[in-house]
């Protein structure tokens, strides 16, 4: 066996890729050299081989010594060319629920044209909306990616409850809203028993998911936090600019509500982008400087 077909044995699970074949190469000339100069210290070609692929070890570790930006480059397009993850049952589910989430929307048009009647289509829209959304949630909350495992079923399910009932509460909204005789403080009235609390049980599961991120996208946001802490020179300068940057937006948000009120959306959208200005001095003056 030469060194090309070794190497080629090694990487035979993998998918071959512009910057794995690259990869394969490097390694393969550091095998070469390695052999060659153990015949040129006296060993016979078969003894050279036998050693330097012994003195290879582990792949991981060649493979840092040689060029670790290389390998992660490697290790990432192969994980994002990645299309297992997507069963056939998957992919008809995921078509199944455009189907229905269309013919919602076709149903709701042609209600709401011939009837003439606002609650028309959102009663449409709630039977054959709402479902194939709900449908969408679980199948990507429960959808392996090349960046992400998948949530378990129990867990999805909850989102998904939270998220009828949600959506539920925003119909029961807009039907209270537009029927004849119920004022905007009805409708509101009803968000109560149905929006506060999938919101905030919504909100829960949020604080409390665990991080599904599979190992390679782990390593790399841990390398980009440590990037981004080195921006700042100490914890203390990067807390400081992550309470600036919070009252900043606090602040922004508060007058576009306020100029929305008094003047109309033709001006709050001023008070965004004042916010991204203050932003960007506020990243420049926090910044360390090299």
């Amino acid at each position: 066996m030469n060194t090309h077909e070794y190497i080629d044995s090694l990487f035979a699970d993998y998918q071959e890729t512009s910057a794995l074949a690259d990869f394969k190469e490097e390694l393969k000339g550091f095998l070469d050299e390695r052999i060659k100069n153990l015949v040129k210290g006296g060993m016979d070609e078969n003894n050279a081989f036998e050693r330097a692929t012994g003195e290879l070890g582990d792949i991981s570790a060649v493979a840092e010594e040689i060029s670790r930006k290389k390998k992660q480059e490697v290790l990432g397009e192969m994980y994002l060319k990645t299309r297992h993850y997507m069963t056939t049952r998957r992919t008809a589910l995921y078509v199944l629920c455009g189907a229905a989430l269309g013919f919602g929307v076709i149903v709701a048009a042609v209600s709401g044209f011939f009837s003439g009647d606002a609650n028309a289509p959102l009663g449409s829209l709630l039977i054959f909306g709402g479902i194939p959304i709900l449908g969408f949630l679980f199948l990507w909350l429960t959808q392996e990616t090349a960046v992400r495992e998948a949530m378990g079923l129990r867990r999805a399910l909850l989102y998904v409850a939270a998220g009828g009932v949600f959506l539920f509460g925003v119909f029961t909204f807009l039907f209270t809203y537009f029927e004849d005789g119920s004022g905007l403080p009805y409708a509101v009235a009803t968000l109560i028993p149905f929006v506060l609390p999938s919101s905030a049980f919504g909100a829960f599961l949020l604080l409390t998911e665990k991080d599904r991120s599979k190992p390679w996208v782990a390593r790399q946001r841990e390398e980009h936090i440590k990037r981004s802490s080195g921006r700042f020179g100490d914890p203390a300068q990067e807390e400081r600019f992550g309470l600036f940057s919070g009252a900043l937006w606090i602040t922004a948000i508060a007058a576009f509500i306020l100029l929305t009120i008094l003047f109309g959306v033709k001006f709050s959208w001023l008070a965004l982008a004042a916010a991204l200005v203050g932003q960007m001095l506020v990243t420049a003056a926090f910044t360390k400087s090299e």
